[in-house]
């Protein structure tokens, strides 16, 4: 019990990091609770019970620091008496729990990205009155400390509601029943197993508007004579992303068009493309994404008729942001492929 104690207390250190970066959330969990056969003992008497399989329901709301997660739920379980000490039982144990998770997310930049997480707090477990063949033998319940540990995966189904399933044990100290009749003085032990699906809202801030597309600049006309001097040719261009994304929106492709006519203005006989990433995920995951986008920008200008052979792609990740962050924040305009013209 100690080393498990000390294992969840480091969970939950681990999961608090600076506030700066800090997204709210709440959830929302239903699923089925399986109760282990619990032990119902002292003072001479033993009463094993055995339950059907039951239900449990599940609130929360948390703080997501990147991949850490540091939440707040309340839970009730309800599961019906089967058999006491082999015989035909009957009745029903509840429980209500308020609890505190350290949960850790893997994959946070992808759409699918799997969790662990560890709990601990009280639980007010009631066995409520059971009975034996028709004639009652114990009843009662009271407050015990609490500890859980779940594992599960979430799905991203957009940017603030993610999907997800979990399996979820839960348990508790021994908590105290009385005999029927004399009152004598039970232990009795509480163990769930849960599988269960529910969902997160998400109510981060909302992230920063991309950078305003570049306009190409007109020199003004000269006062002293009427001739008009050729508009100045721009030579860099920026095209941005959406999170985790490739795909060329429509703003992104009125900007490659600039580029292109720019290109064929400017006779140019090479393209510079960059593709950036912000900092969410790891190093080998956005390189990847960095070369996509890069060679996205690239197929969008061959069909504007710039050669191929004239463009060269360079992929950086997550290493030059434009917006300098923290490791694991996500940020539009480091989204980014960068169109240079000679």
């Amino acid at each position: 019990m100690r080393s498990f104690k000390t294992l969840i207390a480091a969970a939950i250190v681990a999961s608090v990091p600076t506030l700066a970066q800090a997204q709210w959330y709440v959830g929302a969990d239903v699923g089925a609770g399986f109760l282990q056969d619990s032990k119902n003992s002292g003072n001479g008497f033993n009463y094993k019970s055995s339950s059907d399989a039951g239900w449990l329901a599940i609130g929360e709301v948390g703080y997501a620091f990147g991949p850490m997660k540091l939440e707040a739920e309340i839970s009730y379980r309800a599961n019906g008496i089967d058999k006491v000490a082999g015989q035909n039982g009957k009745g029903d144990t509840s429980a209500i729990a308020p609890m505190v998770n350290g949960v850790y997310e893997f994959l946070p930049q992808s759409a699918i990205h799997p969790f662990v997480g560890a709990g601990i707090g009280a639980a007010y477990v009631n066995a409520g009155t059971v009975s034996q063949n028709g004639t009652n033998v114990y009843k009662g319940g009271d407050w015990q400390f609490a500890y859980q540990g779940f594992a599960g995966v979430g799905y991203d189904i957009s940017q603030n509601v993610e999907l997800k399933a979990q399996y979820r044990y839960f348990s508790t100290l021994d908590y105290k029943t009385k005999a029927i009749p004399g009152g004598q003085k039970l232990t009795s032990e509480y163990a769930d197993h849960a599988i269960l699906i529910g969902f997160n809202y998400k109510f981060g801030a909302p992230e920063a508007a991309p950078a305003p597309a570049p306009v190409p600049i007109v020199a003004p006309t000269p006062v002293p004579t009427p001739v008009v001097k050729p508009a100045a040719v721009q030579k860099n261009f920026m095209v941005f992303f959406d999170f985790d994304k490739a795909a060329i929106t429509p703003e992104a492709n009125r900007i490659i068009q600039q580029a292109a006519a720019a290109a064929k203005a400017n006779s140019a006989t090479r393209i510079d493309l960059s593709g950036h990433t912000d900092m969410a995920g790891s190093d080998k995951y956005n390189q990847a994404l960095s070369q996509k986008r890069g060679n996205a920008v690239k197929d969008q200008l061959i069909a504007q008729g710039v050669p191929a052979a004239q463009i060269v792609v360079v992929a950086k990740g997550k290493s030059s942001p434009l917006v300098p962050t923290p490791d694991g924040v996500r940020e539009p305009q480091n989204r980014r492929v960068e169109i240079i013209l000679p």
